[in-house]
């Protein structure tokens, strides 16, 4: 069988690979979603669609042209369960998820394979949008493959795919006009941690809180390789994360 393609992997986010490789069976009933993404299920559920996405640009690609039809029936068949589960045991994505016992014929079933694989793929549409997922998919689906993919703009990566893009280019510093502080909104997590994989470095968020549980306060820190760049106070963690990402993308220049 030939040599899969490198795993697009996800750095850097401690919690987001926690949520990947933990089974809903052992998360307790009542655990509040992640305030970024939710939970697996809405990972996965974004992950099925990118997927399809990228099988179809894949096979648009193609050269002589297929038609719409052709197309239609070539998607419907071009992942097979057998395909996920030797895609997720070879990449070991498989072997690191935690489940209670009791569920092992669920997970290890086709649908509970799939659920893994869409989530992963969820996961990589959030922090590193969709350009490498494409690339990733396309040589899965034919490692011959000399399909070559535009990048999207950066903007995309944190939208509803249906969505247009915002307009116009990256915001300017905040502090001196309305404008240019409403601009500095429409910079995302998604969009930070997409241009931090394009430049080669790592951002975490390293975070804390005081306060009652019922009335706390978050300080989230915004690290690139290591180095504070950026830091942000809110009443939801976040609320802080995001003010620390934007601080920090305005030091770093981007």
């Amino acid at each position: 069988m030939a040599t899969l393609p490198p795993l697009p992997e996800i750095v850097g986010d401690g919690d987001l690979l926690l949520d990947i490789y933990t089974h809903k069976s052992l998360i307790p009933s009542g655990t509040p979603m992640n305030e970024e993404y939710g939970d697996t299920d809405r990972l996965a559920d974004l992950g099925a669609r990118v997927l399809d996405l990228a099988v179809t640009s894949h096979l648009h690609s193609k050269r002589p042209m297929l038609s719409a039809s052709e197309i239609a029936q070539q998607r419907a068949q071009a992942i097979t369960d057998e395909d996920i589960e030797h895609w997720l045991t070879v990449y070991g994505i498989r072997r690191k998820l935690q489940f209670d016992p009791s569920e092992s014929a669920s997970v290890g079933s086709p649908d509970g394979l799939r659920q893994l694989f869409h989530t992963y793929i969820g996961a990589l549409h959030i922090r590193g949008g969709m350009q490498n997922i494409v690339q990733w998919i396309s040589q899965l689906l034919d490692p011959e493959t000399d399909a070559v993919f535009e990048p999207l703009e950066p903007h995309d990566s944190g939208q509803n795919l249906t969505d247009p893009p915002p307009p116009g280019p990256p915001p300017p510093l905040p502090g001196h006009s309305t404008n240019a502080t409403s601009g500095l909104k429409l910079v995302t997590l998604a969009l930070i941690n997409e241009t931090a994989a394009k430049k080669r470095v790592t951002v975490t968020y390293p975070a804390e809180h005081c306060g009652d549980h019922h009335q706390l306060t978050w300080t989230v820190k915004c690290c690139v390789n290591g180095t504070e760049q950026g830091r942000g106070v809110g009443t939801s963690k976040k609320a802080a994360k995001e003010e620390a990402a934007r601080r920090a993308w305005v030091n770093m220049g981007w």
